[in-house]
């Protein structure tokens, strides 16, 4: 539970404030014998305290990146998240200088952008010396340098810092009044009414060396922008003139062209009306030829209406004149135009062919019952439904040809009936 983050903390950039430090690097602080010991439990006071007791600050070094006491704090500080009174208070420290590093740092990882600028700036004003260790060896660095690193730079100390704004951009958004205001303007204000070049002009009076380096300095700097000027306005001149040049050049080539094409301005106005003129002839010509297109387009699809109706009316006739035959056995005839209307052929038509297929089913029944009859003979009972067939076998049967029935005591249909047929077919009688 030494790790967690306090529950009363806020989410920093979207994100728990802890996770501002890389989770290797914080992962080695977790384990750094350090951490264990002296971290454990600490107040923002405390950490303080601790902070007081640096003898250098740094991000990780070593073979194994081992982190140093500095960036341990600095965790500790992400993880109990003191107020921003308390963090301000760190920054204004001029005792312990490596409290005031350790709360600039702080700030960058955490604070918002114009309270950055505005609580870091301050500290270019700071001129005193910093141990700072690298991951091969130590070097001296400087609280001024430490605050434009801080400012200006991506990574510090092995850790991602987040972005940051450019001032210009926080000016011109209103979150930062004017430019930055150097510490010496108080003194320029009092000392040479707001002019440093006179400032800078006394104190080399006075034999100071700074202050001649600075004036040379900068008369050399402004000769350099004397001299690009002038160049520029130079070759700005040329320019100019080679423009014109080529300008004249050109006026002076198409006098001769236009004289002639003012002087045959008529003409040309004369060629454009007759190109005009045609144009719209051709168009007309053109509209015409369509119009007339679609006259002919028109007339021949009414021709071929009327074509086609004619045809249909003539294939109406003739299928009438077709119903209006009478067919027989022998074939058909021609009834007398217009000797029936087209009701009575169709009626006469459906008639014959009721008739013609009635005459047709009885022909095939008859031809049947005759193959029937010569191949099974009529050795076999009748149904009850033939009583007409019976009763014309059992006249034949008994008349003979005298007229005289021979068999006059047999009944027609009994057992002695038919073994008598059968005797006489010369097949063995009935059994019983």
């Amino acid at each position: 539970m030494a790790n967690v983050t306090d529950p009363l903390a806020r989410a920093v950039h979207g994100t728990n404030p802890q996770n501002l430090i890389e989770y290797i690097t914080r992962q080695k602080i977790y384990d750094s014998l350090y951490w264990k010991e002296e971290c454990f439990g600490l107040s923002a006071s405390d950490v303080a305290t601790k902070a007081s007791d640096l003898q250098a600050m740094g991000g990780s070094y070593g073979g194994n990146n081992k982190p140093t006491r500095f960036l341990c704090l600095a965790l500790k500080l992400l993880q109990i998240q003191p107020e921003e009174g308390i963090v301000e208070e760190f920054l204004q420290n001029e005792d312990f200088k490596y409290v005031r590093a350790l709360g600039a740092f702080y700030l960058r990882l955490t604070g918002r952008p114009a309270e950055i600028y505005e609580l870091i700036e301050p500290l270019y004003n700071d001129f005193r010396k910093l141990r700072f260790r690298e991951s091969t060896g130590w070097k001296i660095t400087y609280m001024d340098e430490v605050a434009d690193e801080l400012l200006n730079s991506d990574r510090y100390c092995g850790i991602a810092l987040p972005h940051l704004p450019k001032r210009a951009v926080l000016e011109s958004a209103g979150y930062l009044d004017g430019p930055r205001r150097s510490a010496l303007v108080p003194l320029i204000d009092e000392e040479a009414d707001g002019d440093a070049q006179q400032l800078l002009q006394k104190m080399a009076d006075n034999g100071n060396a700074a202050a001649k380096a600075a004036i040379d300095e900068r008369m050399k700097r402004k000769a350099e922008a004397e001299e690009k000027e002038a160049q520029i306005l130079l070759e700005r001149q040329k320019e100019a003139s080679i423009e014109r040049g080529k300008r004249s050049d050109r006026i002076d080539g198409r006098g001769s062209n236009e004289r002639d094409h003012y002087k045959d301005s008529e003409r040309d106005q004369k060629y454009r009306d007759y190109n005009r003129e045609s144009r719209r002839q051709y168009d007309d010509e053109t509209h015409q030829h369509r119009n007339d297109r679609r006259k002919d387009d028109y007339r021949s699809h009414r021709e071929s209406d009327h074509d086609r109706t004619d045809r249909r009316r003539r294939d109406e006739y003739n299928n009438n004149r077709n119903h209006g035959r009478r067919y027989d056995d022998r074939g058909y005839r021609d009834e007398p135009h217009g000797s029936n209307s087209t009701g009575q052929h169709d009626c006469q038509q459906s008639d014959h062919d009721h008739e013609q297929s009635a005459r047709k089913s009885q022909h095939r029944k008859e031809k049947k019952s005759s193959k029937h009859d010569e191949k099974y003979g009529s050795l076999f009972k009748k149904s009850s439904n033939s009583e007409g067939a019976r009763s014309q076998s059992s006249k034949k049967l008994s008349v003979d040809k005298d007229g005289v029935g021979n068999n006059a005591n047999v009944i027609e249909g009994s057992e002695e009936f038919w073994n008598d047929e059968r005797a006489k077919l010369g097949l063995k009688p009935l059994n019983n």
